[in-house]
C-alpha cells in the first residue's frame, strides 16, 4: 500500500482542528483529515501517545488520509487545558495520566462521529503508537463496532 500512489494521482484532501462530542457529551479537540474525492471510505481513529497531541500525530493522520482514510485524531488530554503538546502532557503526568474511562469514552465517540459523516462506508479501525497502542486496544476491547486494531 505505502508508495502505492501513481504520479498523475490527484491526492487532495482537506486537514483541520475540529470538534465533535466526545465522552459525556463534552466539546473534544480533534485533529480531522478527509480525503478529497467521491465514494465511501472507511475510517480510522488515531490515539496519540504520552508526549500528546502533537505535531507527529496530524502528519501520520495525513498520511493515513493519502490512502483514502478518513481520520479523526482526538485531543484525548483536552480536559487538563491547553498550550504546547509538551506542557499539557508534563500536566497530565503530574496529575497521574487520563483516565481509562475518559479515553475509552473518547474513542468511542470518535468511532461514531466517524461513521456518520456521509461519506463513511460504516468501516472503523484504531491505531496508535506507544500508550495510543494501548489505548487503542484497550478501547477496541471494550467497544464494539470496531473493524479493526
Amino acid at each position: 500500500m505505502w508508495n502505492s500512489f501513481k504520479t498523475d494521482q490527484a491526492l487532495g484532501m482537506t486537514a483541520e482542528i475540529s470538534t465533535y462530542a466526545g465522552g459525556k457529551g463534552d466539546q473534544i479537540h480533534a485533529y480531522v483529515v478527509r480525503p478529497q474525492g467521491d465514494g465511501r471510505r472507511p475510517g480510522i481513529v488515531l490515539t496519540h501517545h504520552l508526549p500528546g497531541w502533537d505535531e507527529l500525530y496530524q502528519e501520520f493522520a495525513r498520511r493515513l488520509g493519502n490512502h483514502g482514510y478518513t481520520v479523526i485524531c482526538p485531543d484525548l488530554y483536552c480536559r487538563f487545558g491547553h498550550g504546547t503538546s509538551d506542557d499539557v502532557a508534563a500536566k497530565v503526568r503530574g496529575e497521574g495520566g487520563v483516565p481509562d474511562d475518559s479515553v475509552v469514552a473518547d474513542c468511542e465517540a470518535a468511532m461514531k462521529w466517524l461513521k456518520s459523516q456521509p461519506n463513511s462506508n460504516g468501516k472503523v479501525g484504531i491505531i496508535g503508537t506507544c500508550s495510543g497502542g494501548r489505548h487503542s486496544v484497550l478501547t477496541a476491547s471494550r467497544v464494539q463496532g470496531f473493524d479493526a486494531v
